[in-house]
Order: C-alpha cells, then sequence, then structure tokens
C-alpha cells in the first residue's frame, strides 16, 4: 500500500493522503485517527477503503508498480546473465566481446 501511496499520492485529495499517510506511515489506529480529525472512526475507516480502491483503480489503469516491477525483474534477469558470461569466460577461451558489447547495450536501455 505504501508503494501504491508513493505512485499516485499526487492524484488523491489532501484528506486521502493524510488519513492514508496517518493510517500506513504512522501506523495510528483507527480510533486515533478519528480522534485527530475530528470524525468517527467508521468515517475513517470508510475515507480509508474508499482512497485504497481509488489507489488500486489508478494502479490498474496507470500501472505504474508494475512497470516498476517489469524493470526491476529485466535488471535482474541481466545480471544473473552478466555473471554467468562471467563464469563461462573463465572457463572457456572462447571470443565473448561481442556478447559482453550487447550485455553492456542492453543494460543502458534498461
Amino acid at each position: 500500500m505504501v508503494r501504491l501511496f508513493d505512485a499516485y499520492a499526487g492524484l488523491l485529495t489532501e484528506r486521502q493522503k493524510r488519513i492514508l499517510r496517518l493510517y500506513y506511515h504512522d501506523d495510528l489506529s483507527l480510533g486515533e485517527i478519528a480522534a485527530r480529525a475530528g470524525v468517527t472512526r467508521q468515517a475513517v475507516f470508510d475515507s480509508l477503503r474508499r482512497s485504497v480502491s481509488v489507489l488500486w483503480l489508478f494502479e490498474q489503469h496507470v500501472g505504474v508498480l508494475a512497470e516498476r516491477d517489469r524493470h526491476a525483474r529485466a535488471r535482474q534477469l541481466l545480471r544473473d546473465v552478466e555473471r554467468a558470461v562471467a563464469q563461462l569466460a573463465d572457463t572457456d577461451n572462447g571470443n565473448l566481446a561481442p556478447l559482453r558489447g550487447a550485455l553492456r547495450a542492453l543494460r543502458e536501455s534498461v
């Protein structure tokens, strides 16, 4: 939820941001948030539920987190391939320069 908030907080109202921040970042209870805001616990709960739904809707339509996760997986796979190429270079006297060049270009594009 914190990742969703960080990605889409700019699209929320100030009230939504405040309640989400107090609940997820500051770890306050519904009662503590309600006391600070001067509303009922049910009002805080309803606001949280609606705000979370909105965040998931943004993610479904925009996909910022999914894209970040795809990039992170691609970078990890690239590191794994580079490690395998380095091991291969240690055991094989073949010319791996073209493969290393291709990996370097791939890393720059990711």
